[in-house]
């Protein structure tokens, strides 16, 4: 009976300890979230972006540049055409249609975890008593960002502000 039981804990501690080993090695197994880093293009209050609704644009090749018309000024498409994307890739954040002056979009970190990219940025609003023109504006922050690591496939780009993704975009990237 002593040996019955005595078989049986040791059967239930070693399939215990089994079921953590899988745990772990699952654990394991997930690709690590990544910093990637990155530099500003352009910071700006204004574009041609006429959505209400943040957006989220990626340029991974010269050849999408052209994507960009009209969003951002013709000095800054023309800077983007000799960029290395064999190195970077650009991702542009757009706050949205926005009726006045002294709002802004900001990007603060972006990260990586196998085919998933994250862009956190804050979006300032003006407060009330904050004097403001009456000028339409469509608030962006453009930047590059170094590819590190293996990429030549299709990565889901999600725009995260607060603490919930405002919109998502999956696009290949060499």
């Amino acid at each position: 009976m002593i040996n019955q039981r005595f078989a049986h804990n040791l059967k239930e501690r070693g399939l215990s300890i089994l079921c953590v080993l899988m745990v772990l090695m699952l654990g394991a197994c997930q690709p690590k979230e990544t910093d990637l880093s990155f530099e500003t293009i352009e910071r700006q209050e204004i574009s041609g972006y006429q959505d209400k609704k943040p957006g989220l644009v990626v340029i991974a090749r010269q050849t999408e540049v052209a994507d960009l018309d009209n969003l951002i000024t013709r000095e800054i498409q023309s800077r983007l055409q000799p960029l290395n994307y064999n190195t970077y890739l650009v991702i542009g954040v757009f706050q949205g249609w926005k009726p006045t002056t002294r709002y802004s979009a900001q990007i603060e970190r972006v990260t990586r975890r196998g085919n998933i990219v994250t862009i956190y940025a804050l979006f300032r609003e003006p407060q009330p008593s904050e004097a403001k023109g009456d000028e339409v504006t469509s608030p962006y922050h453009l930047i590059q960002v170094q590819k590190v690591g293996t990429w030549g496939q299709t990565i889901t780009f999600n725009l995260v502000v607060g603490d919930a993704i405002v919109t998502s975009l999956s696009h290949y990237v060499p």
